[in-house]
């Protein structure tokens, strides 16, 4: 296979020579990471971190993977045994680690979960409370029976079966199987190439233990794992406590070693073509593999400088084939170009990828390689790296700003990262300073010799995918190499220069308002009435550094828009908003001129209230309020770039409508809302009914003035830099007579009790069931409150029921919540896909959960631990700017808060009230089940 990364290497090794790390023989990592290595081989690492207080991540990072089965007889078992940790260990058996965990408030899922690929496997225990010492004592037991202890009860094997082959239905979309056909292309020679990472029906069904068994005691060994724990932990303590508990396994003698994959040489294209009756797109892979780099560079300057090349080329491809589909005429959908791995330790490769029209496959194809091989033949301009490397810069400038205020979650992936690949995990700030070095040194004279060559004839894979349909004209692997062949041959022009804007507006035109009036309000926030009447509550935090949370609003929203300009105002507005600029400015512009800038801002049309929201750092607060103003006084509605949205969907909608899950979305809203016209799924139909001359009517009639607006900002401001600011921008905005108010439109669920039967041939069989049920009633925090309890419970009882139990769903997802306008109304959702097989048996299974709850009431034990769940949220959420932003525009609407109420409601919290919320639903008589049943199948 040709070397590739050398090609990158000598490019990078002569700039790295000439930069001043040239002597530095690997890159530092964060040294507030203490990293060891016990004497059977395990690596440990911990960091003290205090964001949020009293909570800790653990996580036992194995270097395993499917990859790692024995095919076929251990087809799909490196992810049956991430099922099998959470079935019994030595020091928690059954049911253990969940019942533990669940008792400090943890949630299944959210909390405690795992994940299987190709390469590694990842045992999590998130945002875990760790009030006591005692805690992360049994959060290191846990990883420790994970790591060795798995009992592998053949009698829990046999009950997990059904589990995962609920998972694998569920997972087995028209993507799925895609990927699945495309890996004997990718790895033809080699086992990766029957790797399905979820085994196969039959083999699930009938693999024998001791094959589990045999995965686990290869695999599953301290020479393989690390253990990563960061939050507010002692350090010492922690490490001192892995040495004790994990001390104990033993070292493996003379282990397996994995095994290096090489796929073969090619000199001529590899194409594929894979269709399938559910796919939703066509698309084009073009796939140039290579050795991997060696994982020893990562660590080391030319690693990083890989990195940043690769980051230039990423960035510029895509601007570049934005530019190409930003307008309707585009001859393809959408289109990229990345050097990425496959294999992390053995195969590298270029990518590129397209979304084709299905009425030009072959001329869409032919565009876009054009531009592949224009990257090739003429390289990248000056001005398009240093716009890239801009960016890059200033995403590290971000990073080393927030750097203080990282969440324990942020530290975990660049440290699994260094286990996995090698990967250096810096301090953010001498991170910055490398890249801030590194970047001075990449330029098009660097740059485009490495893109001439990485574009080769050999070792290319190229696969097809799309729909099996009638009126889609499938090529064949003749006609795709006769397009590459013909392009290939062709003249190809360099791109011509660009000629940007450098400003927005000029702020010195604008006329500004003062604040005529200052107070301060809820949460000790200052609140500013400006001249034109535009309400300000700013509250300054330090919970996130350099992060600004904008909210800019009004009520009214889709509520004072009619019926007939809905389909406009909601899934139309959504492909304006997508491909719009603003102003005087394209959207391609608008994009290139924010380079460097953190910045971003978006208006929206909600149900009962519309806006302008933004988020921002402090360097680029300005440009922010500058695109906010625009979006209210000069929206830009361009016939062109609305058409480039429509075209978009209108080219993938038609193969959507033919999956069974957007048929499935489709009932369940017009059973559950009558037809309501503001409660429509997107179709075809709805399409001819969308317009941009609607849109900017309602959208003029919404923004046309500041009458009873508010503007919430909350993060890293300083009020003295802040107040000229906002006078400025929305002092200067008009200030109109009568603030606009929400209408209810009646948008309700349906009233009695309805079942609706639905039948859809599809691939893989498939039941999906929804229940719906719903109670007028007043709104209290106290029946919020016993509904997230309610929830809580059901979850872990369908866990156990639907689940474990019965086997027949990978899981059920229970949703409660009351609303407080336009009308009062408590709602109980209960989802899942399911065995058509045994489908009626689980849906009364799930209503009897119901009916059981509102008979009995939960018990002393399931109060107690949804009390704890929903205590640890508190400090969890008052640690986010988003989470005061929501609470003053609580205050502001209704007059009072959550966060002022909730701890108390939550100790008090009985089980009889949510038994009562419980029984107000159950006996409402308000049930809505929607049910998915397959009709003809593949399988």
């Amino acid at each position: 296979m040709k070397k590739f990364f050398r090609l990158v290497f000598v490019a990078a090794f002569t700039l790295v020579t000439g930069s001043a790390f040239a002597q530095m023989p690997s890159l530092p990592n964060d040294p507030s990471v203490r990293v060891g290595k016990l004497d059977n081989g395990l690596t440990y690492y911990i960091r003290h971190n205090e964001n949020p207080a009293k909570r800790a991540e653990f996580y036992l990072a194995t270097n395993v993977g499917a990859i790692q089965e024995e095919y076929p007889a251990q087809d799909g078992l490196a992810h049956f045994l991430e099922h099998m940790c959470f079935n019994g260990t030595a020091h928690f058996p059954d049911k253990g680690i969940l019942d533990y965990l669940r008792s400090i408030g943890a949630e299944f899922g959210r909390n405690i979960n795992a994940s299987t690929g190709f390469e590694e496997t990842q045992y999590m225990l998130n945002n875990i409370p760790v009030e006591r010492e005692s805690v992360v004592d049994t959060c290191l037991m846990i990883l420790c029976d994970y790591s060795h202890f798995v009992n592998n009860d053949p009698a829990e094997i046999d009950k997990e079966r059904g589990v995962i082959i609920e998972e694998r239905r569920t997972r087995r979309t028209a993507d799925w199987r895609t990927m699945e056909r495309s890996l004997p292309y990718w790895f033809a020679g080699t086992k990766m190439a029957n790797c399905t990472l979820i085994g196969t029906q039959e083999h699930l069904e009938t693999f024998k233990p001791q094959s589990l068994v045999d995965f686990y005691r290869t695999w599953y060994h301290p020479g393989n794992q690390a253990v990563v724990v960061v939050g507010d932990v002692d350090v010492d303590r922690t490490e001192a406590k892995i040495k004790e508990i994990f001390g104990v396994i033993p070292a493996v003698e003379n282990p397996r070693q994995k095994e290096h994959l090489s796929v073969p040489e090619n000199e001529e294209p590899v194409i594929g073509i894979i269709t399938d009756p559910e796919s939703t797109s066509i698309s084009i892979d073009m796939i140039w593999r290579s050795e991997a780099m060696p994982e020893a560079y990562n660590s080391e300057v030319m690693g990083k400088m890989m990195d940043l090349l690769k980051m230039i080329i990423r960035q510029v491809m895509y601007e570049r084939m934005q530019d190409i589909t930003s307008s309707p005429d585009s001859p393809f959908l959408s289109g990229g170009f990345y050097l990425s791995s496959l294999i992390y330790e053995d195969i590298d490769a270029a990518e590129a990828s397209v979304g084709l029209k299905e009425n030009s496959i072959l001329d869409g194809f032919a565009a876009f390689y054009t531009e592949i091989l224009r990257m090739k033949r003429h390289g990248f301009t000056d001005a398009e790296i240093e716009r890239a490397k801009t960016d890059i810069l200033s995403s590290f400038e971000t990073r080393m700003n927030k750097a203080d205020t990282r969440r324990n979650a942020e530290f975990i992936r660049p440290i699994l990262s260094h286990f996995f690949d090698n990967k250096p995990f810096m301090d953010p700030a001498m991170d910055y300073q490398v890249t801030s070095m590194l970047l001075q040194q990449l330029s098009a004279p660097a740059i485009n010799p490495i893109l001439e060559q990485i574009i080769t004839p050999n070792n290319l894979v190229v696969i097809y995918s799309g729909p099996e349909k009638a009126g889609i004209a499938t090529p064949t692997e003749a006609q795709i190499l006769g397009v590459m062949r013909a392009v290939e041959a062709s003249d190809i022009a360099a791109l011509d220069g660009e000629e940007l804007p450098t400003e927005f507006l000029n702020p010195a035109k604008l006329k500004g308002g003062k604040v005529k009036k200052e107070s301060t309000t809820v949460f000790g926030a200052t609140q500013w009435i400006l001249k034109n009447g535009v309400k300000v509550v700013v509250l300054p935090t330090d919970y996130t550094k350099d992060q600004i949370l904008i909210d800019f609003y009004k009520q009214g929203g889709l509520s004072l828009v009619s019926d007939a300009d809905c389909p406009s105002m909601t899934n139309g507005f959504s492909f304006y908003l997508s491909n719009t600029g603003i102003s005087s400015f394209s959207s391609t512009q608008v994009s290139k001129m924010l380079t460097g800038k953190n910045v971003s801002v978006e208006p929206y049309v909600e149900n009962l209230e519309h806006g302008i929201s933004a988020t921002s750092t402090v360097r680029d607060l300005e440009t922010a309020f500058q695109l906010m103003y625009l979006d209210f006084t000069a929206p830009r509605f361009d016939a062109k770039e609305f058409e480039t949205g429509l075209a978009q969907v209108r080219a993938i909608l038609p193969n959507y409508e033919n999956t069974p899950d957007y048929r499935f979305s489709k009932e369940y809203m017009s059973v559950l809302y009558g037809n309501n016209p503001r409660r429509q799924t997107l179709s075809m139909e709805m399409l001819d009914k969308i317009s941009l001359a609607a849109i900017e009517r309602n959208y003029r009639s919404l923004f046309k003035d500041v009458a009873g607006a508010t503007l919430v900002i909350v993060g890293d401001v300083k009020l003295d830099e802040l107040k000229p600011l906002v006078e400025k921008y929305f002092g200067s905005l008009p200030k109109g007579k009568k603030p606009s108010k929400w209408i209810d439109r009646n948008v309700d669920i349906v009233p009695g009790r309805i079942t609706d039967i639905l039948t859809v041939d599809m691939q893989t069989p498939k039941s999906t069931v929804l229940q719906v049920a719903t109670k007028p009633m007043a709104f209290s925090y106290e029946t919020r409150i016993a509904l997230d309890a309610l929830k809580y419970i059901l979850d872990m009882r369908y866990t156990n029921s639907l689940r474990e139990d019965e086997g027949g769903t990978y899981g059920a997802s229970v949703a409660a919540q009351i609303n407080r306008v336009p009308k009062s109304v408590a709602l109980l959702q209960v989802y899942f896909d399911c065995n058509p097989a045994i489908c009626d048996r689980l849906r009364e299974i799930a209503v009897d959960g119901l009916r059981l709850m509102a008979e009995q009431g939960p018990t002393e034990s399931e109060v107690a631990m949804a009390r704890q769940n929903l205590l640890k949220n508190i400090p969890e959420n008052r640690q986010n700017n988003s989470y005061w932003r929501g609470q003053i525009e609580s205050f502001l609407d209704y007059g009072d808060t959550f966060d002022a109420v909730r701890e108390g409601i939550i100790n008090n919290l009985t089980a009889e009230q949510i038994r009562s919320i419980a029984a107000a639903l159950y006996d409402s008589n308000n049930f809505v089940e929607v049910v998915m049943m397959p009709g003809q199948t593949a399988e």
